[in-house]
């Protein structure tokens, strides 16, 4: 099967339309929380990456439950403006950021983080 992409006009009308809603993906807070309570060993020392996190729905619910710093990286701006949005709402801005790249071209250092989530992303 061809692969199909779509263009950057497309992309920022779907992520426009997404970012309205409440939640980009399957899922919901309470899954969020069961599958956090497989990890253990997360103290304020645990560095996350929440990678594809949309508006940060979860990286809000894994802040919220846990003492981690968390970042959180999309490819939509949007998104990331309002989960930083959020987070400072919410006084979380000193644990949570949200910064603006792509998966497929990570800057993070090898180890960086002690964990890896990514929670109904999108693969484009």
């Amino acid at each position: 099967m061809e692969e199909i992409k779509i263009n950057e006009f497309e992309f920022d009308l779907i992520n426009e339309f997404f970012t309205e809603l409440e939640r980009q993906g399957p899922g919901s807070p309470k899954e969020t929380i069961r599958a956090l309570s497989f990890i253990g060993n997360l103290s304020s020392k645990t560095k996350i990456a929440d990678l594809g996190c949309g508006t940060g729905i979860q990286t809000i619910v894994l802040a919220q439950n846990t003492e981690a710093s968390i970042t959180a990286l999309d490819l939509y701006a949007g998104s990331i403006d309002k989960l930083n949005l959020t987070a400072e709402k919410l006084g979380l801005q000193n644990r949570v950021k949200g910064i603006v790249g792509s998966m497929d071209n990570l800057l993070f250092q090898n180890e960086e983080f002690d964990l890896i989530w990514s929670e109904g992303l999108l693969p484009i």
